[in-house]
């Protein structure tokens, strides 16, 4: 997920580079995620609407993440991105809180095995945090100070979403399908969702923290270029109602018993896709 205005990018591997003035320096990088060169690796889920997901059992969407899930960038290829990201701009010193909040973040890669992931902390006016190359977490330092720890966590696990469906979004993106890229995004919303509630962590935090980010950089830089490109608030939430309802009723099945007979039901079913 990322916010920017218009300007003229500079083309920088997987990421393009906008500059604006800004008070505190001559120009500060603003970002936006781009297609990457970088192959998955891997099968890409394959979807028609962010609702199949809710088809099926939750179990069972966690066993065909793990199933679809790419292989991780090389470690040849990560030297090349992280050699490719701009020299300036990288926050090193963090205060204690901040330093708890990222480490936070980072165990929840190891418990999704994506310790191998990098984190970069940003030093950008926006409140942001994307994946670039799906293999840098990007995170901006005014989302660390805006969001909670748990906030961060689920949004963390959103664009770990966006490892599933690379190819799609670039796809989308290329061809400036709008609706398409929401559908994407919701898609994300639901990998975080189910990720989050396997760990025993709240699956409503994936939306509140994307609302926080949203409105922390509308009221101080105005629409992004991109809103269009993504799912309203309001679609945001709607989805994850639909998506808790879907995790409750699972519960309640597995406590009354039914859990087996709708797997085999849904196994004679058409395989599910996401």
């Amino acid at each position: 997920m990322a916010y920017t205005h218009a300007r003229t990018p500079v083309a920088n591997g997987g990421v393009s580079l906008y500059l604006r003035p800004w008070s505190r320096s001559d120009v500060v990088v603003l970002f936006v995620l781009l297609s990457s060169a970088i192959d998955a690796s891997g099968k890409e889920l394959t979807f028609r609407n962010p609702r199949d997901l809710l088809a099926g059992e939750p179990a069972a969407f966690m066993d065909l993440l793990k199933a679809a899930r790419p292989a991780p960038v090389s470690m040849g290829d990560m030297g090349a991105i992280l050699r490719a990201l701009p020299p300036e701009g990288e926050v090193t010193k963090l205060g204690a809180q901040a330093q708890q909040k990222v480490d936070a973040v980072r165990e929840l890669l190891r418990s999704t095995e994506r310790d191998w992931y990098e984190i970069r902390v940003i030093d950008v006016p926006q409140a942001a945090i994307a994946l670039h190359a799906r293999a840098v977490l990007l995170i901006s330092a005014p989302a660390i100070a805006l969001m909670k720890t748990a906030e961060l966590q689920a949004v963390a696990a959103h664009e770990i979403g966006h490892e599933y469906v690379w190819i799609e979004w670039t796809r989308a993106r290329q061809h400036a399908d709008r609706k398409r890229l929401k559908e994407v995004e919701l898609v994300c919303d639901a990998i975080a969702a189910v990720t989050l509630h396997q760990l025993g962590m709240d699956p409503s935090k994936v939306s509140d923290g994307i609302e926080k980010l949203t409105r922390f950089n509308r009221e101080r830089f105005g629409s992004a270029t991109s809103e269009k490109s993504y799912p309203t608030l309001g679609e945001r939430r709607a989805f994850a109602r639909e998506i808790d309802r879907w995790l409750r009723d699972s519960i309640w099945r597995s406590r009354s018993g039914l859990t087996g007979e709708l797997t085999d039901a849904g196994s004679r079913r058409e395989r599910m896709t996401v």
